[in-house]
């Protein structure tokens, strides 16, 4: 029988000043049959110190020294490293309450889940404000329909939001993509929810605290050309994996939503690359799927109708609203 429960597979580059609270978080979890896998892609700062340290404190922490090859690939390096019954990846800056994974390993058990999701707080280090997930209450979904509300903003795409069975990664042929940055966590939260038979919703207290460092006048002046490549990248990758599917017909909406928020994060990061194409291509989308209106408000559909019109005004439009 393994003795493992859940292995915490945390991948890190450069995060000497959050490190800390987030493996004392993880050791003392009120759940102790797990095993912490640190990915270590390069830092230049005292991120591998302070880990070495721990390590000494605790033989639960395993270290995987790995160039930065982004958190997908991190990931996969910590998976092939994993012995636990269940997968939790964690962010190297997040926190979790101390009875978190027990409480996920416990519903797991209790439901035989596939995947359990979670609640969380969004913290926004820049203007000190917290908000509670929001994700609709629900006591089982299969895989189709948790990836139907995924894209239809109705749950949460992070990773980090589900616990899930390590046994979908032997079951099943799950895909990581060593070029994306931006989006990852879509493709692979897609992969694992369409091979989980059953997905139920752990409605506690939130027990995950998820860090934005980064104010969105930060975002947008780091905002790459390889981050829009990204953002129309990972749609496309999801729609591959999905398209020789039997249940891809009763999915077309949804995708075609996965495709608008693209559309709609790459306007307010402010990148105006195509805005007429892009907005006519939105346009589009919400004349074939007439319900995606009522998702996205009739502020969005006025930015695209502007921007299909008038590229600067639309520009100056987003920036107002986006």
């Amino acid at each position: 029988m393994n003795s493992i429960k859940v292995s915490v597979i945390i991948p890190v580059r450069n995060q000497g000043d959050h490190i800390s609270a987030c493996l004392d978080s993880v050791l003392g979890q009120t759940l102790k049959e797990i095993e912490i896998i640190i990915v270590e892609g390069g830092s230049t700062d005292e991120t591998g110190d302070i880990i070495l340290k721990y390590m000494d404190k605790d033989p639960r922490i395993k270290l995987i020294n790995k160039s930065n090859e982004g958190l997908s690939m991190a990931r996969k390096a910590g998976l092939n490293f994993a012995k636990g019954e269940y997968i939790y990846h964690l962010d190297g800056d997040d926190t979790l309450e101390c009875d978190a994974l027990e409480l996920l390993y416990n519903k797991a058990q209790e439901c035989d889940a596939d995947m359990v999701v979670l609640n969380f707080i969004v913290h926004h280090t820049y203007s000190g404000v917290e908000r509670e997930s929001s994700s609709m209450r629900f006591v089982r979904l299969s895989g189709i329909d948790f990836i139907r509300t995924l894209y239809l903003r109705q749950n949460y795409w992070m990773v980090w939001s589900v616990l899930h069975k390590r046994s979908l990664y032997s079951n099943f042929e799950i895909k990581f993509d060593s070029e994306l940055f931006l989006g990852e966590d879509t493709l692979l939260t897609t992969q694992l929810a369409y091979y989980s038979r059953k997905i139920v919703k752990l409605n506690s207290k939130p027990i995950l605290k998820h860090y934005i460092r980064k104010a969105p006048e930060e975002k947008r002046r780091c905002f790459s050309q390889k981050s829009y490549f990204d953002l129309f990248t990972y749609p496309r990758l999801v729609e591959d994996f999905l398209k020789d599917k039997e249940e891809y017909p009763h999915l077309k909406e949804s995708i075609a939503s996965l495709r608008l928020q693209s559309i709609i994060k790459c306007f307010s990061y402010q990148c105006f690359d195509s805005v007429k194409d892009k907005s006519s291509e939105a346009l589009q989308i919400l004349h074939e799927h007439p319900a995606l209106k009522h998702i996205y408000g009739k502020r969005v559909m006025r930015i695209f109708k502007l921007c299909a019109i008038n590229e600067q005004l639309g520009k100056i439009l987003c920036k107002l609203m986006l």
